[in-house]
């Protein structure tokens, strides 16, 4: 992964004295399948749309394809495929019509692959878009983002009314888009069931901050929560890990770490003779998003 192909720093948005993006600092390297994650009104929204170039921000600034969105030029534009949460087509327009339109408008459409996704999504050529389902709509837009074969993917709330079997023909989709390590998937979502699966680095966006980033397969490694069997001073575990959360009891205190090494715990253990009665537990993707942004 040799450049960053999504970048901001310090990207603030306010509407009506409301902060709805704060300070945010993203990176998202060229080749990954990056998760922007968060409950709705996290505020994703609101950072696709300043990623995209439809919306200025209020503070800091926003590169994508190593360049401020509005200065793209009409070349780079067409390396960046987007579907947005609310994406519609003219009521008229079929779905052989939009492949149409669509391969006359991009360099790179792939047309063997519009042609062969019709027929996997289950998409009828001639019925007019008004007619659709909520899923086929979405089914189609996912298509003709996909056929545009762009650098960059971005893609705010896709599985949006999609159903299982449909979702899981999507997430296959995403990975072979991402196979030769050269284009780059952007995912908004508030659904984790499925993102596992795909993503390879993650972060968790709450009230318009990030609370957590960084590689997916580290973050599952590294964080832990931690009980301890007594009332621990925070500074005694701070000399030990880096830690994110801390709640201290009576007779116990819990703590979320994120650089968690087993060598050190037991260090810890040995030093206040604890033995077994200290407990270590580890997370999966729902479990990191839950205890980040589950106490609202």
């Amino acid at each position: 992964m040799s450049e960053d192909i999504i970048r901001t720093q310090n990207l603030t948005k306010i509407f009506e004295r409301e902060k709805v993006v704060d300070s945010l600092d993203l990176t998202v390297p060229q080749g990954s399948v990056f998760g922007f994650l968060g409950v709705n009104g996290a505020g994703k929204t609101t950072t696709v749309r300043m990623i995209m170039g439809h919306l200025h921000p209020t503070e800091g600034e926003v590169m994508l394809l190593g360049e401020n969105p509005w200065k793209h030029s009409e070349a780079d534009r067409c390396r960046v495929a987007y579907v947005s949460d609310i994406m519609h087509l003219p009521g008229w327009m079929t779905p052989e019509h939009a492949i149409s339109l669509n391969a006359s408008l991009y360099p790179k459409w792939n047309g063997a692959l519009a042609r062969h996704l019709l027929n996997e999504l289950d998409l009828h050529p001639s019925k007019k878009y008004q007619s659709l389902s909520r899923g086929e709509k979405r089914r189609l837009c996912l298509l003709l983002a996909i056929c545009q074969n762009a650098d960059v993917l971005i893609l705010d709330e896709p599985a949006s009314g999609l159903d299982v079997v449909a979702r899981h023909k999507f997430l296959n989709l995403i990975l072979e888009q991402v196979y030769d390590g050269k284009r780059t998937v952007f995912l908004s979502s508030h659904l984790l069931s499925d993102l596992e699966r795909v993503i390879d680095r993650l972060a968790i966006l709450h009230h318009g901050r990030v609370h957590l980033s960084g590689s997916l397969d580290d973050l599952k490694t590294d964080v832990r929560q931690i009980h301890l069997p007594k009332t621990v001073p925070r500074e005694s575990l701070d000399s030990h890990f880096e830690v994110l959360q801390y709640e201290s009891h009576e007779h116990q205190t819990v703590t979320l770490v994120r650089d968690f090494d087993e060598t050190r715990f037991r260090t810890l253990c040995q030093q206040h003779e604890w033995g077994d009665a200290a407990q270590v537990h580890g997370f999966n993707l729902e479990d990191l998003f839950v205890k980040f942004v589950g106490k609202g």
